[in-house]
């Protein structure tokens, strides 16, 4: 593993609501209210500090509300922050602070620098388009045209993901959740990107599809050497797939380390519970 993050977060914040004098920053520690008592503004995400490393699965697992859901989606764009900085070494070098970035350049990053699988594939998929459209959707906003190129760009990936060929222009609103979610990650992986951010992508699915999308997501870390940062409430999922491991509660970051660490030996409260509850 390289010594030089591929990401670096630093103090990322959310608040939802326009904020008071009372709430105008972030209260640190996880046992601090979330909601402000005089405005009703909540923090989703306090100060959080992170980093992830080329070709590292990064794990964030906490309960529901816990805020793990809003970060990534901060990190995608697809939620304003209110403080906070990231840099990603894919990018003029790390030297630029991505979050100012103007909303064409965060565009590119998002097209070529990131992929998203989300946990409701509505989301992420036009479920009336065909599923190689989606993939197609994702090159044409990266500046590719050639109409031969990007079918064949498609049909590689939904092999990647074991999506038959032969219905890869079908819509995915007729194909299972599993196979929705598989569609998801090939068109997150259109233009190979160095940074994948799954969000709860098995939660929903039966255990032996949730199997399968897990063997897929380890299979690609280790064979195209993408980072990813896999958020889930299920500390086995976590478990199974990340190098590292942090534990969020009530928007904080309350331990972070080694999964194996984190499992074996946990020393905040709220993670020996975690791990306690999955023994």
């Amino acid at each position: 593993m390289t010594e030089t993050p591929l990401l670096q977060v630093r103090g990322l914040s959310k608040r939802y609501g326009a904020g008071c004098s009372l709430c105008e920053h972030p209260v640190s520690g996880d046992d601090a209210p979330v909601r402000c008592p005089a405005c009703g503004s909540i923090w989703a995400c306090r100060s959080l500090d992170f980093h992830v490393y080329p070709g590292e699965i990064l794990g964030v697992v906490g309960e529901s509300g816990s805020g793990k859901s809003t970060m990534v989606k901060c990190l995608y764009f697809d939620e304003a922050i209110t403080g906070g900085e990231m840099r990603i070494t894919a990018y003029k070098n790390g030297t630029s602070e991505l979050f100012t970035e103007s909303s064409q350049q965060k565009r590119y990053i998002r097209n070529h620098l990131m992929g998203m699988v989300y946990q409701n594939p509505l989301l992420g998929l036009r479920m009336n388009f065909s599923s190689s459209g989606n993939i197609a959707e994702k090159l044409f906003a990266a500046g590719h045209f050639h109409v031969g190129t990007i079918r064949e760009r498609a049909s590689s990936l939904l092999d990647r993901v074991e999506i038959p060929v032969s219905r890869m222009d079908e819509p995915p609103k007729q194909f299972s959740g599993g196979m929705q979610q598989r569609v998801q990650i090939s068109k997150a992986l259109a233009n190979h990107p160095p940074l994948l951010l799954l969000d709860e992508v098995t939660t929903g699915l039966d255990l032996s599809v949730q199997a399968k999308v897990i063997d897929l997501i380890r299979d690609i870390q280790r064979e195209l050497q993408v980072a990813m940062i896999v958020v889930s409430h299920d500390l086995g999922v976590i478990r199974m797939l990340a190098d590292r491991t942090m534990v969020m509660r009530n928007g904080c970051i309350v331990e972070q380390g080694l999964t194996d660490q984190i499992l074996e030996d946990p020393q905040h409260p709220y993670t020996q519970l975690l791990v306690h509850s999955l023994l």
